[in-house]
Parts: C-alpha cells; sequence; structure tokens
C-alpha cells in the first residue's frame, strides 16, 4: 500500500511555463535570480485514492502498534517471573524508541538513491532530483512479515510457565491454601465491557492514566514546535528534507538529533535492569514518576527566561516583516521562500535569505557558504567594496552558551522521561486482574492518541499561528518565521502547567498504590515462604496437639531395626534442610501433609491474603 503513490502517480515532477531562462540555469540555492524565472511546481489534482491509501495505512500501523504494545507487553509479562519482567519489558520500549530512528537511516539511504527519469542526470543539490523514497518499505516489510510469523507460532502459554504455575497449585494444595474467589461479579466476568468497568473504577488506573495523558500531551507537541521555536529564538534554519538526504546545517544540532534516540533507549534499558534488580517497590517508583514531573516542568518555566539577544532581520518591524526591499526588487524573491539568514561579512546585518539579501553567487567552502555581489549590503553599507556576505546568524557568543545549554537539558529531560516509562507499565500490570493487562494498556495508548493528538495538538497549532511573524504575500502560506517570545512563552507555559498537573496526579498515585505489592505470588517469594513454613503457617496448626507426620511416624516406632533407624534419620535431614529450587516432591509425604492440612483448613479462613480486589 505504501508503494502504490508510485507506481501510480511516477517520479516526473512538473513545472509551469518559463518565460525567461531555462529550468536547467537554476539550482536549489535561494540567491537573486534576476534574469532567470524560478520554476513553480503546478497544483495537480486531489488523488482521493492516495488520501484513502494513507487513512487505511495510518489505521494499519495504529492497530498494530496497539496490538504489539498491549498484547505483546502483557504476553512478557505473564510469562517470565515477574522479577524479571521489567528488565524485559525494558528491552522492548527501548528498541521500540530505537527503531524510528533506525527508520530515519534507512529512509536517509534510500534518498540518496536517484530514482527519476533516466534521461535526465541532476546533481544531489538539483530541484529535479528524486529520491527513491519507496525503497524502504518492502524492505520493512518483508522483514514485519518473516516477525510475526515467528511471533504467532508461541504459544498461548509458554511450557516453562504453565509447569510453575502446576508446581504453585500442588504446594497451595499441600499447604492447604484455598484461594477464596470474590462473590461481587464485577470482579469475576469476564469481556471488554466488564473489563473496561473494572479499569474505570480503579484509582490507581485513573490517576496514572491521566498523568501520563498529561505527561504526552506536552512532550509530543513540545517537541513538535520545537524547532519552530529554536529557529525564531537562535535564527538556525529548521531541518528540512533535502535533496539525497536529511540534511542538517547546523553540526551541533545533527550530533544531537544522532545521539538523543540512543541515549534515551539507554536509559530506558537502563532503568528496566535497576527496577528488576533492585525490586522496586511501588512507593518509591511513583515518587520516581512525580520527581520526573516536577524537573520536567522547571526546565520549561526555565526556558522563557533565557535570552539570546540576537539582531533583528533586515526588514523587521513591531513584530512583522516587510522583505520586499528596492535593491532586492529585481531578484523576484518567491514568497515561499523559506527562513535561511544570512549575516554580512563583517558581522552587522541579518537578512531573511540570500535573495533578499540581493546576492548573486555562492561558493561553499566546507560546511560554510559564502555569498558575493549582494546589492543590499552593498547598499546598506554603503560601500562598493563590502557586498559579501556569509550563511547562518551573525555570530554571538551569549546565544552559543544558551543553545548548547539548551540542547544538553533537552538531552537530559529526555532521557529522564524515558526512565518513567518502564515504571508505568509495571504499575499498570500490578494494580489489575492478570486479565485486563491488554485493556489497560490499550486504554491509555487511546486516550493518550485522542488528546495529546487531537484537541491538544490543534490548541498548540493555534498558539504557534498567532505568533506567526512572516507567512509570506497571502494569509494562506504556511508560517515562515514566528515570534519567538509569543510561542516560547506560550508553548513553555503550557506545557509547564500539563507537568505540573502530571505532577499532582503522580503523587496521588504514590498516595494509592504505595502499599502495592509488585512481586506477590514470584517464584523467589514462594521458595522464601517453603523455607520458614514452620514461621507461617496457619495459627491453627500449630495450636492443635498434631504433630507433622515424620515426627509422628518416628514417635510411633521407637523401636525397629537399625535400617529403619536409619533411613527416618536421613529423611528427618533432609526435610529440615532448605528446599532445592528445583522442588522435588516425595509423594508419601505429601499425602502425610495434605491430610494434616485438610484436616484443619476451612474455606472461610484462607491462608493466603487476598489481592486488591
Amino acid at each position: 500500500m505504501m508503494t502504490l503513490p508510485h507506481l501510480t502517480h511516477g517520479t516526473t515532477p512538473s513545472y509551469g511555463h518559463i518565460s525567461n531562462g531555462t529550468v536547467g540555469e537554476y539550482s536549489a540555492e535561494p540567491i537573486c535570480y534576476a534574469n532567470v524565472t524560478v520554476p513553480q511546481l503546478e497544483a495537480g489534482d486531489t488523488c482521493y485514492f492516495t488520501l484513502a491509501m494513507m487513512f487505511l495505512i495510518q489505521l494499519g500501523a495504529g492497530m498494530g502498534g496497539i496490538a504489539l504494545l498491549s498484547h505483546g507487553m502483557a504476553y512478557i509479562d505473564d510469562n517470565v517471573d515477574k522479577g524479571n519482567s521489567a528488565a524485559l519489558i525494558g528491552e522492548v520500549i527501548a528498541l521500540r524508541h530505537v527503531g524510528p530512528h533506525l527508520g530515519l537511516i534507512l529512509a536517509w539511504r534510500c534518498l540518496a538513491l536517484y530514482a527519476g527519469p533516466l534521461d535526465v542526470e541532476p546533481s544531489p543539490t538539483s530541484v529535479e532530483w528524486v529520491g527513491a523514497w519507496w525503497i524502504g518499505w518492502p524492505i520493512l516489510s518483508t522483514l514485519m512479515f518473516v516477525t510475526a510469523v515467528v511471533i504467532a507460532m508461541f504459544p498461548k502459554k509458554l511450557p516453562s510457565q504453565a509447569v510453575k504455575e502446576m508446581a504453585a497449585s500442588i504446594v497451595d494444595l499441600a499447604r492447604g491454601v484455598r484461594i477464596q474467589e470474590p462473590v461481587d461479579p464485577i470482579l469475576t466476568k469476564t469481556g471488554f465491557f466488564w473489563s473496561l468497568r473494572r479499569l474505570l473504577t480503579n484509582k490507581i488506573i485513573i490517576l496514572n492514566t491521566l498523568a501520563t495523558v498529561c505527561l504526552q500531551t506536552a512532550i509530543v507537541n513540545y517537541l513538535s514546535l520545537e524547532d519552530k521555536y529554536l529557529e525564531s529564538k537562535y535564527y538556525i534554519p529548521r531541518v528540512r528534507e533535502g535533496s539525497g538526504g536529511f540534511q542538517d546545517p547546523w553540526t551541533s544540532r545533527l550530533i544531537i538529533g544522532l545521539l538523543k534516540p540512543p541515549l534515551v533507549g539507554m536509559h530506558i534499558l537502563v532503568s528496566g535492569l535497576v527496577i528488576s534488580k533492585m525490586r522496586m517497590r511501588a512507593g518509591r517508583l511513583t515518587s520516581w514518576h512525580a520527581f520526573i514531573a516536577i524537573s520536567a516542568a522547571i526546565f520549561m518555566f526555565s526556558r522563557i527566561f533565557t535570552d539570546c539577544p540576537s539582531l533583528h532581520i533586515e526588514g523587521e518591524n513591531r513584530g512583522s516583516l516587510n522583505l520586499l526591499q528596492t535593491c532586492n526588487r529585481a531578484c523576484d524573491c518567491t514568497d515561499s521562500t523559506l527562513f535561511a539568514p544570512v549575516c554580512s561579512e563583517e558581522g552587522s546585518i541579518l537578512y531573511y535569505s540570500p535573495c533578499h539579501a540581493g546576492c548573486v553567487n555562492v561558493k561553499k567552502v566546507d560546511d560554510f557558504k559564502f555569498y558575493s555581489n549582494c546589492t543590499c549590503v552593498q547598499t546598506k553599507l554603503g560601500n562598493k567594496t563590502l557586498n559579501s556576505a556569509k550563511s547562518g546568524p551573525c555570530n554571538n557568543p551569549d546565544c552559543n552558551i544558551s543553545w548548547i545549554l539548551n540542547q544538553c537539558f533537552t538531552v537530559f529531560t529526555a532521557a529522564m522521561v524515558g526512565t518513567r516509562l518502564v515504571g508505568n507499565v509495571i504499575l499498570i500490570f500490578r494494580s489489575v486482574q492478570p486479565k485486563d493487562k491488554s485493556i489497560a494498556v490499550g486504554l491509555e495508548l487511546t486516550l493518550v492518541g485522542l488528546i495529546a493528538y487531537v484537541p491538544a495538538k490543534l490548541l498548540y497549532e493555534l498558539m504557534a499561528d498567532s505568533s506567526c511573524m512572516y507567512r509570506g504575500i497571502s494569509d494562506q502560506e504556511e508560517c515562515k518565521l514566528y515570534n519567538a517570545d509569543k510561542l516560547g512563552l506560550y508553548i513553555n507555559v503550557t506545557s509547564g502547567c500539563l507537568m505540573v498537573v502530571c505532577a499532582i496526579l503522580s503523587i496521588a498515585v504514590w498516595y494509592f498504590a504505595r502499599d502495592l505489592d509488585f512481586y506477590a505470588g514470584d517464584d523467589d517469594e514462594e521458595l522464601h515462604e517453603m523455607a520458614e513454613f514452620h514461621k507461617i503457617r496457619d495459627p491453627k496448626i500449630s495450636s492443635r496437639l498434631a504433630t507433622p507426620a515424620v515426627r509422628r511416624r518416628r514417635d510411633e516406632v521407637p523401636t525397629g531395626s537399625e535400617e529403619d533407624v536409619g533411613t527416618l534419620r536421613e529423611e528427618i535431614e533432609r526435610m529440615s534442610r532448605p528446599f532445592d529450587p528445583d522442588i522435588r516432591f516425595n509423594l508419601h509425604d505429601l499425602s502425610d501433609h495434605m491430610e494434616d492440612s485438610m484436616e484443619v483448613s476451612s474455606p472461610t479462613t484462607p491462608n493466603r491474603p487476598l489481592s486488591i480486589y
């Protein structure tokens, strides 16, 4: 389905009528073209078939993603020891976080391959370059299909887990433990609506889900506008899809963009291992979630006060831009020209783009571009020899320090938020019945998708639109540059307030879940209980005159052959030793214990405490 648009539409771009010059004389560099008309792409008819395909693809991707997260992580948690569950779930979430980053690398390599008409050989920087964007989809689809077939071959329950459950039931039976089933039909009935009713009446689930919704709403929408905010504040162009791959004009941001996903994934993995090895309790885990929300709120509020005293763009007046001047009128700079700032060579004048500076020639040296014959620079300075400019904003040491601190704090905050993901899943699984695990995860993902990506995203886009400083002549054009002060105030205050609400809800989750046992029924706990059975057995068994089977046989048979006495002594020594991890049973001893236990066990006084239900 993803490849169909390539097969139906082709790869040849169509240009409008060229009155002066030719397309070949034009390059993608936004410089002054006094004698060449810039080619414009023709607006084609809307293809509803492609829109329908895109809708079905998004629908299928959403269903597949929720199925993988809800059923997949619940399957892992059901088939491993509870002490190891956090580490394995951390691996899944970490790989899922790094996966899109690997997909971007694959897309970058695919776009570097030319897939346009064979009769044209454009350069990678030409507007006629068409990358092979569709090659990655058959590769990924094949890998996912093979993986899906392998996953589908797994049984409903792993044999090792089934054996452990059978062994646990035998131990319970031997100890006379009877689990009292709840009589409330809400807690016992199965089905989607019964499970949903149980979740909606669970205080821990509701509060934790609302906290996650606030967190995701703030993080997702903040990151979606971060590049626009940084572009307007530090005058650094946004990352845009360049011909031949994804090219970032700012090296430091490129490095941060490449390192941030692996670093966040590593923190997610480490958090799962820490929770698993330290057997972190619910109180500490939920308090850590509250601390993360408070730290993120402090970071977002602090960005309001970061200052970067940059030069104003030539033509800026009271929060608006008037870029058309006498010196660049003949350059025919289009309204669709994206923000690509250039600074005069002596560093005193900043222009929106090389075209608006009237620059005619360009020369690339390493990672910098130098422009010459810039008529607006010459006119502004009043000196014919000073007519050159360089790409990027004018240098300001204060802005450089602010930029570096901003990037470091962004990575640090993202890593801290990543450590919350594993604990959030464990908290969900331990707060509900086993049959409600998948629906609990699906409920959280659904609310996050409905709130964070629909009304909240529209609210953030409305705030960004009200902060627009330049969008071209037409009001229907996409905003090219924003008012950094207004945009920063809007998104930082809104996101910070959402994080404060998340912190308050996380504190409420801590209050209700601080005594929740994450590891009840784990194998290690069962072994400990069996080894210390004489300390924690039912009081009724301790108060009666009956004695364990081995002692009873020894008292009833005071005399006998040396062989019988030796056998009894060996049996007593074996049963006094700590239980072997393999949990081997002697059927004769087991039957004797069952007789003793069943004599005193009562269905009204179970020996095991009930669950939270």
